[in-house]
């Protein structure tokens, strides 16, 4: 009955709430996300070029079915409002809108569509690896901070170093400070492009004492998110002991 309307829904509603947050339908969904996501790949690829308007003809295929379940989705929503505000409304929005806009250039944000893949958060093991996730970060958000200010401070001295000994030698890639710190930033981070270094003894020594400064403040934020990570999964499991010990009495 479609009249029968219960908390807001008909019964043609809910059969099609249950179908949409279905493992089948679900599983459709996520198969189309990642084709979209190779056939934008492929349709980069020079070789390709000829079956250019085979790609279009998919690209608005995957605009159809992606459309149809989004507005699929707001018809069975209890309350659309909320629904199409929420993270996963605006993320199913935005999977549909570059190829609403016939703007050239614009369409390459096509590649938001991949961005559904978080639907897969929504099963209960993903939300609690999240959470878990989160809570890590939140424990030791003070330590990170920190870590930016002397991230932020040791790229500054960097630059101030390698501009000091190479401004002469090399005008053109160190002839100020604000220039040389993309040199500081990869060479910090480990990276080492090699687009610009240093030719002076003084600048290499100097860059083999950042190299390995570099290589310790990498290590740090691995450290601590993999302490409390470990430290939050042994308390759970513990948390999960305790409530089986209390089942049995």
């Amino acid at each position: 009955m479609l009249n029968d309307v219960n908390g807001g829904q008909s019964d043609l509603q809910k059969k099609l709430g249950e179908i949409v947050e279905g493992a089948v339908f679900s599983g459709i969904i996520q198969f189309l996300i990642l084709a979209s996501a190779v056939a934008f790949v492929l349709e980069t690829e020079p070789a390709l070029e000829k079956y250019e308007n085979y790609f279009i003809i998919v690209d608005l295929t995957f605009l159809v079915l992606f459309s149809a379940e989004y507005i699929l989705r707001i018809y069975t929503a209890p309350v659309k409002k909320e629904f199409i505000f929420s993270f996963f409304g605006i993320v199913d929005l935005l999977a549909i809108l570059p190829s609403l806009v016939l703007i050239p250039g614009f369409r390459v944000l096509r590649v938001l569509r991949f961005l559904r893949i978080f639907r897969i958060f929504k099963a209960t093991r993903f939300i609690l690896a999240v959470d878990r996730m989160i809570d890590a970060l939140g424990g030791v958000k003070r330590e990170l901070l920190a870590l930016v200010i002397l991230s932020s401070l040791l790229v500054y001295l960097s630059a101030c170093g390698i501009w000091f000994f190479e401004k002469d030698a090399q005008p053109e890639a160190f002839g100020s400070i604000l220039g040389s710190m993309w040199w500081a930033i990869v060479s910090l981070t480990t990276i080492g492009y090699g687009d610009v270094y240093p030719v002076t003894p003084g600048g290499k020594i100097f860059t083999a004492l950042v190299a390995l400064v570099g290589v310790g403040l990498i290590a740090i934020p691995s450290g601590l998110l993999a302490s409390v990570l470990t430290e939050a999964r042994v308390e759970e499991e513990l948390q999960d002991e305790t409530k089986e010990k209390e089942d049995e009495k």
